[in-house]
């Protein structure tokens, strides 16, 4: 009974909208003759269906908007560990050819612009590294999403 009386709705307002569009269609027409008559330049009309659409586009677009500024997607975690990836090749690297991890992480970018944003993880914070004394361990963290260190979200890579 529910589904006849939702289809009966639904054709209610279907033929509406039809209605709707046949008067705006014949307003249009005596709109675009009055405009031929007198000389004047076309107004634009837009009808129901088309401020319904722009409607719809808007309500969609002011979503997306909110749902990236809002909910940030997994894609920063990915990033980070993309770029902890990166660093930790990086580091190895030094070691290969210095015989010790650097002290300050600054050192593996080497004036190389396309290394210039690998410092700062996928919330645009700046790791924590450190390294022993002697140059043989390295911790390496990235404070998370909620931009603190020592909490559950922290990603955390040492050379072991």
């Amino acid at each position: 009974m529910g589904e006849l009386i939702a289809y009966l709705l639904e054709l209610i307002a279907e033929i509406g909208l039809c209605i709707q569009e046949f008067f705006f269609r014949k307003k249009k027409k005596k709109r675009r003759a009055y405009e031929k008559e007198n000389n004047l330049p076309k107004k634009r009309m837009i009808s129901l269906n088309q401020r319904v659409y722009i409607l719809f586009a808007a309500v969609v677009f002011i979503l997306f908007i909110t749902t990236i500024i809002f909910f940030p997607s997994s894609s920063n975690k990915e990033l980070t560990l993309k770029k902890i990836t990166e660093i930790k090749e990086l580091l190895e690297k030094e070691k290969e050819v210095f015989g010790k991890y650097p002290k300050a992480l600054e050192i593996i970018i080497r004036n190389n612009p396309l290394r210039e944003n690998l410092l700062k993880d996928g919330w645009s914070n700046s790791f924590k590294y450190e390294v022993k004394e002697d140059g043989t361990d390295y911790f390496l963290v990235s404070s998370g999403r909620d931009e603190e260190f020592m909490t559950e979200d922290d990603i955390i890579i040492t050379n072991n």
